[in-house]
């Protein structure tokens, strides 16, 4: 079980007049009106600091605080190792399975939570990309509110390198290719996804071969994501006809061939050299971390 959180809302001038159930249960549809009911029965709803009733007309400006009980995570790994640290930035190797920042039902079991809770001096760490659930590797995070704009900047303006170590199926990849497919946001069940599709955004990834194994009809890929879209590189090898290994979620044309949820992993991809300019000095800083399944 974990320490459950405190979620924190204001009321704005359209949602005025509305009842506090109204409002919780159409606002945040992850519960129920009968849900919402339990919860405003139990005290966990409170306005401007006192517990409130269901029936309690909100006004604008009001603040809002939902104590959610603590409650139980799925198991996801617990350590990470740190490849770069300094007073302005931080870099860490994350493991396959552990989630970034916290979201559904994970919150303590997430980078973020485990690098704050780490060290006094990395209590307002935050991560200035993302990596997924699934994939393993390289992050970085800044440690001060300078860092995090500089560092941010650097990203929008795709001035980092990132390179990526994939497995992929089959051996029929040309030695290098740039896949272009554009990537869209579409429905996936209850959630989105991200999937190749003529009317999506632009995405740029640079693909080189570094080794064929033809016993077990294999590819390794360095991957270099020049764009940054969500599941860019797992999409893109998908749509050559070579999803990576163990991919639950990306078939052959970059699409969906699973019910499978976004975060599911169990698929070979790893962030293994990233490459910035420091906020502070603006020196290079060139980093590197091998896959533990390349062992």
């Amino acid at each position: 079980m974990n320490s459950g959180y405190v979620y924190r809302d204001r009321v704005k001038p359209d949602s005025a007049g509305r009842s506090v159930l109204d409002y919780h249960a159409a606002r945040f549809a992850h519960s129920t009106n009968e849900q919402w009911a339990v919860s405003l029965a139990e005290g966990r709803v409170r306005v401007n600091g006192r517990t409130a009733g269901a029936d309690d007309v909100l006004r604008a400006g009001d603040e809002l605080e939902y104590h959610r009980a603590p409650w139980s995570e799925p198991e996801a790994p617990l350590e990470f190792a740190v490849a770069f640290e300094d007073e302005e930035v931080l870099v860490v190797s994350k493991p396959a399975g552990l989630q970034v920042l916290p979201a559904g039902p994970f919150f303590e079991r997430t980078l973020l939570h485990l690098v704050r809770s780490s060290d006094v001096t990395r209590t307002e760490a935050s991560p200035i990309h993302r990596l997924g659930r699934g994939t393993s590797g390289l992050i970085l995070f800044g440690k001060s509110e300078a860092a995090r704009a500089e560092l941010s900047r650097q990203f929008r303006a795709f001035e980092p390198r990132k390179t990526y170590l994939a497995l992929a199926q089959g051996t029929g990849l040309p030695s290098s290719a740039i896949a272009r497919h554009p990537i869209l946001r579409v429905p996936h069940g209850p959630m989105h996804i991200h999937v190749a599709h003529p009317s999506g955004k632009a995405a740029l990834t640079r693909l080189r071969v570094l080794r064929r194994d033809f016993e077990r009809d294999c590819t390794l890929v360095a991957a270099q994501p020049i764009t940054g879209r969500a599941d860019q590189i797992r999409v893109h090898l998908a749509a050559l006809g070579a999803p990576i290994v163990g991919d639950p979620l990306f078939g052959p044309g970059g699409r969906a061939k699973s019910d499978a949820k976004p975060g599911e992993g169990g698929y070979f991809l790893h962030a293994a050299a990233l490459s910035f300019v420091h906020p502070l000095t603006q020196r290079w800083i060139k980093l590197r971390s091998a896959p533990a399944w390349m062992q």
